[in-house]
């Protein structure tokens, strides 16, 4: 349904950032419309994929594939993570310790033990002293008396001998004692050379005390003693090597069982994927995701630009179809950026759920904005919308063949499912008619392609939960894009019927007369409307509120006058009681707009008298001063410019002349029809509304019958007013050649 700025007549706009953003469009027609294809085309840009995303294939173990798996490259078959991580810590695990001999501490300790015996050679014969005093070392009373009266000789040579040995052996630390708990042999690294053995070739600090414990006699004693104060540590564990060791160790495991070449089958088609067909499944998808991200720039560039090109391609087909079947749609500002908007908004939320959220193609709403486009402008724009949205998205995502034929029947089937509709609760058909068609196209692609039933199944839970998104979509979206851009659908217009609204309750208390004719004029607009193809929602909420404005002077107009109260405009001249009936368009404009009735309503009002003669008071004028020009007496509005404001402005007319027959045949009411609709088709007061002469014709057809059972008795004139001149001929013109009209109509 069309939108429109509102009449003049209501008023002028608000000044604001809205209104001079809307004047400077107005003013670039041509920028505008390039800033809204921009804003399309950006939106659209979203949808591609970055390159390096290939979206990975899941393969289930025991599922049965329905096409051979062939390598396209060759590439190695990955061990399971679990065994590759058993085989690196087994390898770990047989790697020895990595221990370092520090040769310069074996020469430091002989070097102090040396020093200590000639301390211990000089103190003979001397008042005794501790060790501590001479040589820096403590050893217990009974060594230090031995080694006084006994002399240095042979215990100091003994110890230095089974040192050397010790050293030559490797004396442990008690930091690697403690590491070298639970292993049986040990790496030695020394000089540039390895050695790699059982640990009882080292000497722990525990042999060392426990040798000090067993020894009998004094110079066992004192000679256990000291190699224990002696044996210093010189094997150390070196954690930087064990560790870059052990690096090696799990680094050197081969990750592979093996390698699949370029060609080479990795499962036949119609075979049952088992455990070691499916490492090897997953071995060619992670090549495969690898491989993906080592694309050069060129062809990321190149591969962007294609598609790019490609959507743009599309967006030009939308725009010669809406050029071509709804022009005034596209040079009309308003409807060009709520389509835009709408357009945009469904890439964008296709772009979210595929390369954000990464879910799956088949849970896009089209249809949602397919239903949305429906209902703000016709089926044949949503259709069309609803095709460039899923031609767009399969061809910009490289997504699966089926996609357009599926989304696409499923929005098919959502237009028709709100397309004659009577209640906002008919919104949800589309949630039962939608998942049918889905699964029925989705199983008609299974059965030719024998996808398995498992595929089948996820798909048809996306496609089943995309009518029930939809639906939330549309429920939203429709009232704020009534609000923000003036757009009125079914939906407001069922709304606007209600007899109990306050404005039509108004007039059927205050104005009884009009209120009776405006049902007369909605019900005929309406039956017009349906047979022509026009809204007849629109069509029946214009005649119910196109004579509003005679509530500001109820009295003035015949209908609402009491039968044998002499009327008003006798005691008027013709120029003030034409200003009376002119005014009462505006009235009715201001009164609309006061009500909140939307702006094709309010369109309707404004023109529904288009620039009709008003033949009674311009006798009159004549009767008085025959140069009285008639231009005086037509109404200054503007012609309709859609089907049913035209539709209404026919059937207000033939309502009123209907009601003036002194004998209401069927034939006369045909000829009363018939000459009214010819006479406002020759002056040209249907030039802008889009009906055809077809349509003329179908009107006829659909006014004779709900008039001639209306008036299926005499219906009196009104007294007080002489009967019109009869008219003769289809081609007769002037104030003589009126159809019979109320004079205050």
């Amino acid at each position: 349904m069309k939108g429109r700025d509102e009449p003049s007549e209501a008023g002028p706009a608000r000044p604001g950032p809205a209104r001079i953003l809307g004047a400077w469009a107005e003013r670039h027609r041509t920028a505008a419309r390039g800033l809204l294809l921009a804003g399309v085309f950006l939106a659209g840009l979203t949808l591609i994929p970055a390159p390096q995303d290939v979206r990975p294939v899941h393969y289930r173990l025991g599922t049965v594939l329905n096409r051979p798996i062939i390598a396209e490259f060759d590439f190695p078959v990955r061990k399971d993570p679990d065994l590759l991580r058993r085989e690196r810590e087994a390898a770990i695990a047989a790697l020895p310790l990595v221990l370092v001999r520090n040769d310069s501490v074996a020469v430091a300790a002989l070097q102090t033990l040396d020093h200590l015996g000639r301390s211990l050679e000089g103190l003979r014969g001397e008042v005794p002293r501790s060790p501590e005093e001479t040589a820096g070392v403590a050893l217990s009373q009974p060594a230090y008396a031995f080694l006084l009266t006994r002399g240095t000789e042979p215990a100091i040579p003994e110890t230095r001998e089974r040192l050397r040995t010790y050293f030559d052996r490797g004396v442990l630390s008690a930091d690697a004692q403690r590491r070298l708990v639970g292993v049986d042999r040990a790496l030695l690294h020394s000089g540039g050379a390895d050695w790699v053995g059982p640990l009882d070739r080292f000497v722990a600090p525990d042999r060392l005390r426990r040798e000090r414990l067993e020894a009998t006699g004094a110079l066992e004693r004192t000679v256990a003693e000291l190699v224990e104060k002696f044996a210093w540590a010189n094997v150390a564990w070196d954690s930087t090597e064990t560790e870059q060791r052990r690096h090696l160790a799990a680094e050197a495991v081969d990750p592979n069982l093996g390698i699949i070449l370029k060609g080479e089958e990795i499962l036949g088609a119609h075979k049952r994927i088992l455990p070691e067909d499916l490492r090897e499944l997953e071995s060619y998808e992670q090549a495969r995701q690898l491989l993906s991200g080592v694309v050069r720039w060129r062809d990321r560039v190149l591969g962007f630009l294609g598609r790019a090109v490609l959507l743009a391609l599309t967006i030009a087909a939308l725009v010669l179809f809406l050029a071509s079947y709804r022009r005034e749609w596209v040079e009309e500002l308003n409807d060009a950026l709520l389509l835009a908007v709408t357009l945009a908004l469904a890439l964008l939320l296709g772009g979210l759920t595929l390369n954000v959220l990464h879910l799956s193609v088949y849970l896009l709403p089209v249809a949602a904005f397919a239903v949305i486009l429906a209902l703000l402008y016709d089926e044949r724009v949503a259709l069309a919308a609803s095709a460039f949205l899923t031609l767009t998205i399969a061809l910009i995502t490289d997504g699966p063949l089926d996609l357009p034929v599926i989304l696409g029947l499923g929005s098919v089937a959502a237009v028709w499912s709100v397309r004659q509709l009577r209640d906002r609760r008919q919104i949800y058909r589309l949630m039962l008619y939608m998942p049918l068609v889905h699964l029925a196209a989705l199983g008609a692609f299974g059965l030719v392609r024998a996808t398995p039933l498992d595929i089948l199944l996820g798909d048809g839970l996306y496609l089943i939960a995309n009518p029930f998104l939809a639906a939330a979509i549309v429920l939203f979206a429709v009232p704020v894009s009534e609000t923000l851009f003036g757009k009125c659908t079914n939906l407001t217009l069922l709304e606007l019927l209600d007899l109990n609204r306050p404005l039509l309750r108004q007039l059927m208390l205050e104005a009884p007369g009009t209120y009776h004719h405006s049902l007369m004029v909605g019900t005929l607009a309406e039956v017009g409307a349906a047979r022509v193809g026009a809204n007849p929602l629109l069509a029946r909420v214009i005649g119910y509120y196109h004579d509003i404005g005679k509530l500001k002077k109820p009295e003035y107009f015949i209908e609402n006058q009491p039968a044998g109260r002499r009327n008003p405009h006798d005691r008027l001249t013709p120029g003030l009681s034409r200003l009376i009936l002119e005014s009462h368009v505006r009235d009715g404009i201001a009164l609309g707009r006061a009500s909140g009735l939307p702006r094709v309503v309010l369109e309707g009002i404004g023109q529904h008298h288009a620039s009709g003669l008003m033949s009674y008071f311009y006798q009159r004028a004549r009767h008085k001063d025959p140069t009285t020009p008639e231009t005086e007496f037509r109404y200054p509005g503007k012609r309709p410019r859609s089907r049913e404001t035209a539709i209404v402005m026919l059937a207000d007319q033939i309502d009123a002349a209907s009601r003036t027959l002194e004998d209401p045949t069927p034939s006369r009411l045909r000829g009363v029809v018939t000459q009214l609709i010819a006479k406002r088709a020759i002056e040209g007061e249907l030039d802008e509304s889009d009906l055809t002469l077809r349509d003329l014709t179908a009107l006829r057809e659909a006014f004779v019958p709900i008039l001639t059972a209306l008036f299926h008795g005499r219906h009196a004139l009104r007294p007080g007013y002489p009967a019109p001149e009869p008219t003769h001929g289809r081609h007769a013109t002037g104030a003589h050649t009126e159809p019979p009209t109320r004079p205050e109509d």
